[in-house]
């Protein structure tokens, strides 16, 4: 696969061309016209690592770790962040996708839990909006920062009953 053309390799082809051009016409090419030197390119270091586990690792151990638990409670995910195009968000939409619904369910113990990365993660509109609502109609909603915390929080519920 060929690669796309810098703006240098553009100046240094146009400058090719004008030199090509001005040796027929017999005369000298302006120095202004030449491409400047090109600079060395520095290469790019590898993408480092992120110490912070990905909100999707947090949350499949969780899940495992609570139906090791829990094995008769269900816990289920409402996958609403997943990358879609228009046509197939707008199907959804209509079938009753709401933006802002927490991540995982649990029905048994009127509980639902939004999922977040342990840094750098924020909490949209829409999901300040459905914590409101299911605090409303009598759930328990929690915003958990990476696996432990969520474990904390279950824990907590499963001691106050």
């Amino acid at each position: 696969m060929k690669r796309k053309p810098t703006l240098q390799d553009t100046m240094e082809a146009n400058a090719k061309a004008m030199r090509g051009l001005c040796a027929l016409g017999g005369k000298q090419m302006p120095p202004e016209l030449e491409a400047p030197d090109r600079k060395p390119v520095k290469p790019r270091a590898a993408p480092k690592p992120s110490d912070i586990p990905l909100e999707h690792d947090e949350q499949r151990a969780f899940v495992k770790w609570f139906r090791t638990q829990y094995p008769t409670v269900l816990i289920f995910a409402v996958p609403n962040a997943a990358m879609r195009d228009y046509k197939l968000a707008a199907y959804l939409r209509s079938e009753g996708m709401f933006a802002g619904i927490p991540d995982l369910h649990i029905p048994e113990w009127r509980t639902v839990i939004e999922m977040k990365r342990q840094k750098g993660s924020t909490v949209s509109a829409e999901q300040y909006w459905c914590e409101k609502y299911y605090k409303r109609i009598g759930w328990d909603h929690f915003f958990c920062y990476g696996f432990d915390d969520a474990k904390q929080k279950i824990l907590g519920i499963v001691s106050n009953q």
